[in-house]
């Protein structure tokens, strides 16, 4: 396994996916003025966490994050700050467009249910003076609105026409002007479970009856615990990062397992294929984890050359 990727040159040498390679999204922050701003890159490792090859992305100019795979075999990664979505072919391991555009908003990433339905949810939410100042250079208005976002979760069918918007609550985070950052659909596809980073709350809206529901959990206001990104596990359980943890927690809002993680950044987090293993990726150091899923052991590390940029993780299915 290799400890860091490294690239000499801005050439592409992403190869064709093969079952269990995996991806990580990560910017190359090289512009002395936006600390979020760089050239755009998805690297790629086998299974066994050696390197493969990097993409670079055309059409983002910040972080790239959200990485996910789509039920046709693409990749798809985001650039909430440029309103873009990239999709990358596995047959070539390039980037290609699926011939349709879906609205100008700050997506975060998608998702799919089991009819082949997209959801993709925004990254933000607010209006421009809600926007830390130094982001606010980066952060582009929705089309004909007064707002950087909304927060909200979208449903598209398959040809990219939107079927329905849901009013999704967001919560107070550090930023001041995230919304929707982190998005499950429950299994059986009756509601979202979603977070917003930094907050304290790990929430549910009832995509049936369109409703905002109760909280599945709310961390203590005086603790200095904090809800980041989660994750799905094939036995049941959501998978949750909160700092310096990562714990598996019930549909009941109980904490059901918990292993620790050294230092802070640590973010993304999902389960494997096999749901052996759980991988999880520090956005500041660019290391990711592979961790036994029922005894929390590190099997396995990869690190990718970039520092506070590590905003998306996908392992390809086949």
């Amino acid at each position: 396994m290799t400890d860091t990727a490294a690239t000499t040159s801005k050439v592409s040498t992403m190869q064709p996916f093969a079952v269990g390679d995996l991806f990580l999204g990560a910017t190359d922050l090289n512009v002395p003025t936006d600390d979020h701003a760089g050239d755009g890159r998805i690297f790629q490792f086998d299974k066994n966490m050696n390197m493969k090859g990097v993409l670079y992305t055309t059409g983002t100019t910040h972080l790239v994050k959200g990485l996910t795979f789509a039920p046709d075999g693409l990749l798809w990664a985001f650039d909430s700050a440029e309103h873009a979505i990239i999709w990358v072919d596995p047959k070539t391991g390039s980037q290609v467009s699926p011939g349709y555009k879906f609205p100008s908003r700050p997506w975060s990433s998608a998702f799919w249910d089991k009819a082949g339905n997209t959801y993709l949810y925004e990254h933000i939410t607010g209006t421009m003076d809600k926007v830390p100042e130094k982001y606010r250079p980066m952060t582009k208005m929705v089309p004909g609105t007064d707002y950087v976002g909304f927060g909200h979760v979208l449903k598209f069918s398959k040809d990219g026409t939107l079927i329905k918007e849901f009013n999704t609550e967001t919560s107070t985070s550090f930023a001041g002007h995230l919304g929707v950052t982190s998005c499950l659909l429950s299994a059986d596809e009756t509601h979202l479970i979603y977070t917003t980073e930094t907050s304290k709350r790990l929430m549910r809206y009832d995509i049936i009856a369109d409703k905002q529901l109760p909280d599945l959990m709310q961390l203590p206001q005086e603790a200095r615990e904090f809800m980041f990104c989660l994750g799905l596990s094939k036995d049941g359980t959501i998978l949750a990062t909160r700092g310096a943890k990562w714990e598996h927690i019930d549909n009941d809002g109980k904490v059901v397992r918990s292993y620790p993680l050294e230092g802070p950044g640590w973010a993304i987090i999902k389960e494997s294929l096999d749901g052996q293993y759980v991988f999880v990726n520090s956005f500041f150091t660019g290391q990711c984890l592979k961790f036994e899923k029922d005894s929390g052991r590190v099997v396995g590390t990869c690190t990718v050359p970039a520092q506070r940029s590590l905003a998306g993780f996908a392992e390809y299915p086949g």
